[in-house]
């Protein structure tokens, strides 16, 4: 049974953020005020405590309390009359997957009204807010608390453009990671809209921030605003403010300020430049295409396609997905961007998550002197994330490794040592989440990426999460030889079919503009971001073409300069040469 949260897109605001909202309506207090889903009321309170009365207030649910005293009508919203006109439409609107919304709502999505609006890739909030622009009045307000996801994926491009279309954002505050709404896991957006309007600039708020929001840090958005009205770009203790151009048609809306556009758009771009034609194979026909006109299966539903539309090939031993003739095309923010992509970090290289103990103390040695020399030969060398450093990593860590014993009697009696270890741990051991697979007490409980770790001699490290705001940079270090990584190091390998060496990966990932870079478009969340394998993955690299001697040069330099800092194990004294030259590479004016 699906539940209401995921059924009418649930989830309630906080009062703190509700009336934050009330307080950015500029208009007189008798003006018609419409709150389309009103939940258990929380808007409809701020609003008459800031002296609104001309109130309507809307709810598909009649399971739910009011604790207002403003009148609610249990409707759906989507059903009301277009001629039904609001000065001001404020509130958290629900959001929902096409495969979660109820039939009797989709049903109505079949209307010419809703033609070129909404389709099978939608989300509810998406009829919201098309329905809640075409009900405000010509300069009305439209104050929304959303998910932040509607503003960037390529099936949203409708909804940004009839924002575009339809008058001009006033501001934006986005929160990150920051809990808003309870049982939410998402980001979320506060957005301003005033209809028919012509602003130049959209005031913006970025916050960076794991702390539960208080009345406190709202009191610091609101300081901030304020000084935007003086200046273009302030930055405090986990805020960020600045002013930006409206946003382009349905182009994705990029929060980020417009110096670092250019210098994302510059990386980026140059990586589609520079991508070389490799060789592909659909079925026995082998061809060759641009290695940036092919896509992976996570790339094209970010795009808003689904591979089902795309011709299956091989490049290597990686499925990619080109372009058929019965490929539909979608509307996109620039034609260059659709047509051709950038060549990134996973085309590149394999990346994977670590290994799985299942109980890292057990198996971790602490004095290597109290076992035999046949159990030393079970130990493997581990790299944690506390080891890694810019280029390099400071040590290792013995860790018993005994999956290919599958006797208890035989561990006892061939390694007495490291069955004294591990016995102790047995009940934790016994009861580790094992996948269903009855796996042994003294095992790992989970070889991911196992073959690439263990037959891999060269290989990029990096913590899984890296904490950034405190460091001012992300660490990708080199190992050569037979390491290990647990869970939270995530693993790169470069493949072999390109020409380009490892370490070269590992200055560029080193560099100042990649560091730029994954600020502005990596996965984030206050001031972490996320190294899993598809963020990574997604990092722009610049290929080589081998015929410029110019090109070569930079590249051996690189590799030239990176080995120099793991032999020295000193950064500081490097950083900036490889900075100028990943600069120089990557064309940056």
């Amino acid at each position: 049974m699906v539940s209401k949260k995921k059924k009418y897109g649930q989830y309630f605001t906080p009062k703190l953020i509700a009336d934050f909202m009330v307080d950015k309506i500029n208009k007189k207090k008798n003006v018609k005020v419409l709150e389309p889903s009103a939940g258990k009321g929380v808007f409809l309170q701020s609003l008459k405590e800031k002296g609104f009365e001309n109130i309507t207030a809307y709810e598909i649910d009649e399971t739910l309390d009011n604790e207002s005293s403003t009148e609610v009508e249990y409707r759906d919203f989507l059903k009301t009359p277009l001629n039904e006109k609001f000065d001001v439409i404020i509130g958290n609107p629900p959001y929902s997957r096409w495969k979660n919304i109820p039939s009797q709502i989709k049903n109505q999505f079949e209307k010419s009204y809703w033609d070129e609006k909404i389709n099978g890739l939608s989300d509810l909030l998406y009829a919201f807010i098309f329905k809640s622009i075409d009900k405000l009045k010509e300069g009305g307000e439209l104050i929304f608390i959303t998910p932040t996801f509607w503003i960037q994926t390529l099936h949203s491009t409708p909804v940004r453009k009839y924002v575009y279309n339809n008058g001009s954002l006033e501001l934006i505050v986005t929160f990150d990671e920051m809990k808003i709404c309870k049982g939410a896991s998402t980001m979320f957006m506060i957005f301003k809209l005033i209809k028919q309007e012509d602003i130049d600039q959209i005031k913006i708020v970025r916050t960076r921030s794991k702390t539960r929001l208080n009345n406190k840090f709202i009191n610091k958005i609101n300081d901030l605003l304020l000084k935007l009205e003086k200046k273009e770009f302030l930055e405090e203790k986990n805020l960020e403010g600045f002013l930006h151009p409206q946003f382009n048609n349905g182009k994705p809306w990029n929060i980020i300020h417009p110096d670092k556009e250019n210098l994302i758009d510059q990386i980026e771009n140059c990586c589609i430049n520079s991508a070389p034609t490799v060789k592909v194979r659909n079925g026995c026909d082998e061809f060759k295409i641009e290695l940036s006109k092919i896509y992976k299966k996570h790339e094209l539903r970010s795009l808003g396609y689904s591979n089902n539309e795309f011709e299956s090939v091989k490049q290597g031993e990686d499925t990619y997905y080109k372009r058929s003739p019965q490929t539909r095309i979608l509307e996109s923010p620039t034609q260059k961007k659709i047509e051709k992509r950038p060549v990134r970090l996973g085309d590149v290289a394999e990346i994977g998550n670590g290994l799985v103990s299942g109980l890292d103390k057990a198996f971790r040695i602490e004095d290597e002197s109290k076992y035999t020399k046949k159990e030393k030969e079970k130990f493997i060398k581990v790299i944690k994330a506390a080891d890694l450093e810019r280029y390099y990593f400071k040590r290792t860590t013995p860790y018993l490794f005994l999956n290919d014993i599958k006797n208890e009697n035989l561990l006892k009696e061939e390694y007495p040592n490291a069955f004294s270890k591990l016995v102790e741990f047995k009940d934790r051991l016994e009861n580790r989440y094992d996948y269903n697979k009855n796996i042994p007490w003294w095992h790992w409980v989970f070889l991911r990426n196992w073959d690439l770790i263990k037959n891999s001699k060269e290989k990029i490290l990096t913590p899984c999460k890296e904490r950034i705001n405190n460091r001012g940079y992300a660490r990708f270090s080199y190992a050569k030889g037979n390491y290990y990584n647990t869970q939270d190091v995530t693993v790169m390998v470069k493949k072999e079919r390109f020409k380009m060496d490892t370490k070269y990966l590992v200055g560029i990932l080193n560099s100042q503009i990649i560091f730029e870079w994954l600020k502005e478009k990596g996965l984030k969340r206050g001031g972490v971001l996320e190294f899993s394998e598809k963020p990574l993955s997604r990092i722009p690299i610049k290929m080589i073409d081998w015929d410029s001697k110019k090109e070569v040069n930079l590249h051996d330099e690189i590799v030239g300069t990176v080995n120099k800092v793991i032999s020295s194990k000193k950064v500081n004294g490097f950083q900036k040469r490889i900075d100028e030259l990943v600069e120089k590479l990557y064309e940056i004016n």
